[in-house]
């Protein structure tokens, strides 16, 4: 194909701006950006309901994507099943996932497959909690810092116990104490604000969770590892995930050992999104009769 054939070609995909020139006539990116930055306008022109509009403003996030970036090997804990892949990429695409049916707590489930996201009875929430709690902390044991779960004497009035403590100061001479929340982007408490502001949900259960364990301030440095269901993160618990990832960098010399340690806790969140999801299947039902993926 000639360059003139490309140029008319890119012109009618609607790329209504100056053609890159000089020395960026030659970088793909110049010439992708236009297109899809058009493509995301017109998501977002076309998408009419709050759901869709939360759904396509998280997707523009630049971790929200992460599991997609993974390798999938199975020796390293990446590999999603084909079932689960499948359904993660359903709810980040909005594509149809199940037929319409009653979730075992009541509720009407919609073909979109959302209500297990928020559902209090389902299996996947704690799943998912564990799971990335479990990346976390070995993480922070690859970055050379020893920690430990659920640590006693840091129990709320309520005889809750944040997720975990590291064993060694982790800035001005205090150990860190974090604790892991996943929001969901798409509840009905919620979708109203995500789908105007990215990240809100997250933001707001950072806030809650601070708000909680502001006791242990004194003694402690408290972080809220706050994410959402669709993998976009509260800026704040994006900046420890990233502290960690930099401590591994120093010990092992990997560059990119930010970038894998945002994959594994995305790929966590999206197992616990696919756990969730099939946590509404009624008893007594076979998968195919439900599920369409």
């Amino acid at each position: 194909m000639t360059l003139e054939e490309a140029t008319d070609l890119w012109r009618d995909r609607g790329a209504a701006v100056p053609l890159p020139m000089g020395e960026r006539i030659g970088v793909q990116e110049a010439w992708e950006m236009p297109l899809h930055e058009l493509t995301l306008s017109t998501l977002k022109l076309t998408a009419t309901t709050p759901t869709d509009q939360a759904r396509i403003l998280a997707a523009t996030d630049a971790n929200a994507g992460s599991w997609l970036n993974a390798l999938p090997s199975p020796q390293l804990g990446t590999h999603l099943p084909n079932e689960s892949f499948r359904i993660a990429c359903a709810l980040r695409l909005g594509a149809d996932i199940c037929v319409p049916h009653k979730c075992p707590c009541g509720v009407n489930v919609c073909s979109l497959g959302l209500h297990g996201l928020a559902c209090k009875r389902s299996r996947g929430r704690w799943s998912r909690h564990g799971a990335a709690n479990d990346v976390i902390a070995r993480a922070l044991g690859s970055g050379g810092v020893p920690s430990i779960k659920e640590p006693p004497g840091c129990s709320r009035a309520d005889g809750k116990r944040p997720d975990g403590l590291t064993l060694v100061p982790w800035k001005r001479g205090k150990p860190l104490v974090w604790d892991f929340t996943c929001a969901d982007t798409f509840a009905p408490s919620h979708v109203a604000s995500t789908a105007t502001h990215r990240g809100s949900a997250a933001e707001g259960a950072a806030g809650a969770k601070t708000k909680k364990y502001e006791f242990l301030d004194g003694a402690y440095i408290f972080a809220p590892i706050a994410v959402e269901t669709t993998g976009v993160w509260a800026k704040d618990s994006l900046r420890v995930v990233e502290d960690i990832g930099r401590r591994i960098t120093e010990v092992s010399g990997e560059k990119r050992a930010t970038s894998f340690l945002l994959q594994r806790l995305s790929i966590a969140v999206q197992r616990g999104n696919v756990a969730a999801v099939l946590g509404t299947l009624p008893p007594g039902k076979e998968l195919e009769e439900i599920y369409i993926l």
